[in-house]
């Protein structure tokens, strides 16, 4: 994904869940004091959940006034891609969405490039999440 709308890349903490979020939302994690929705990509793409290990990680993306957190398997590091090292999704003879803008070989590694504004907005559960979450960041008092 491009570093744009990246806010942050954090160690991976133990979300709270949320009744009726949609199977690939792992619920919410509380980060510097706000309430972020964490979407498991491995979920997401490819119908298998992240395993958590010492490497797994959000990525804080900001996005029409939201921020998401992506739980990854790994983020190890920002690279360059030229525009001209990025393919195609349809050279590669597949359809599997607007929100893939191409792969790109990068030394000995693929790296899929996704459009996150393009993935967001694609998710049927999107606005569901975003008000549930704006919900949660109300301020409320505690009486004891």
């Amino acid at each position: 994904m491009g570093i744009q709308n990246v806010v942050s890349i954090e160690k991976v903490t133990e979300p709270t869940n949320l009744p009726g979020t949609p199977e690939y939302m792992n619920g919410v994690v509380n980060i510097r004091g706000q309430l972020i929705p964490v979407i498991d990509m491995s979920t997401l793409l490819y119908n298998q959940p992240i395993q958590p290990s010492e490497d797994t990680r959000y990525i804080l993306v900001e996005t029409n006034g939201t921020i998401i957190a992506f739980m990854v398997e790994k983020a190890s590091e920002i690279v360059h891609i030229d525009e001209d090292q990025v393919k195609p999704v349809n050279l590669l003879g597949i359809n599997i969405g607007t929100f893939i803008k191409g792969v790109a070989v990068k030394e000995n590694f693929n790296v899929t490039i996704l459009d996150t504004e393009e993935l967001l907005s694609s998710l049927a559960d999107i606005d569901l999440i975003r008000a549930q979450i704006a919900e949660q960041n109300k301020e409320y008092i505690l009486v004891n």
